[in-house]
């Protein structure tokens, strides 16, 4: 694998990480249901937003200004729509990137590529059912007041860059709303603008 490989492959890695690794989607859809559907022209590529979905907030309009200061891009670059994919326990989601670039410099004595560091925010809800809330459901969960609202959070670590993690689940009157954050770039404890992030969509959802 070349220089340009290893440094795309990294990053993709990276940048794919996929929110609670524990929780699941319910069992009880069935693919045989989807059999016999009509393929109507667009379907190959959804559009799904917080309106079309029935979300009670907006993830990507929460936007950067209720993220810490220092953690800020210097541009206030428009976070991108993520649509999820099958199994994914979320019904939309909007993902937030300020990681600094990547280098494609090799160290002399690992001879290895070396990338930017990830400060990667995926912020989602999903649909009541889809996302497990129970503590005893997400191992290394802790419970956690998000405002007005009781949720969990769970610190961790990025099993591909090595960088800190760390999870929020805040359950509504309408759904679940989660938050996932890489963070190996910032020296701002993670799981403190988890909650910072929190508490803005608690104060914005009943």
């Amino acid at each position: 694998m070349n220089i340009t490989q290893r440094v795309a492959a990294a990053l993709t890695l990276a940048a794919t990480t996929t929110l609670l690794a524990n929780a699941t989607m319910p069992t009880t859809a069935t693919a045989s249901g989807q059999e016999g559907k009509r393929i109507v022209l667009g379907d190959l590529d959804p559009k799904i937003d917080a309106k079309s979905v029935g979300a009670p907030f907006d993830p990507c309009e929460l936007g950067w200004s209720a993220f810490p200061a220092e953690v800020r891009p210097e541009k206030d670059t428009k976070p991108r729509l993520r649509a999820p994919k099958e199994g994914d326990p979320f019904s939309t989601a909007c993902r937030y990137d300020n990681g600094a670039k990547a280098s494609a410099q090799i160290s002399p004595n690992a001879g290895q590529a070396t990338v930017g560091k990830n400060f990667i925010v995926l912020i989602v809800w999903a649909k009541p059912g889809l996302m497990k809330t129970a503590q005893a459901e997400q191992p290394g969960s802790t419970p956690q007041q998000f405002g007005n609202k009781a949720g969990l959070i769970k610190p961790g670590t990025n099993k591909t860059s090595k960088e800190p993690t760390c999870t929020g689940i805040i359950p509504l009157s309408n759904g679940v709303a989660g938050i996932n954050i890489t963070n190996g770039r910032f020296p701002t404890d993670t799981c403190a603008i988890v909650k910072t992030l929190g508490e803005a969509i608690a104060g914005k959802t009943s």
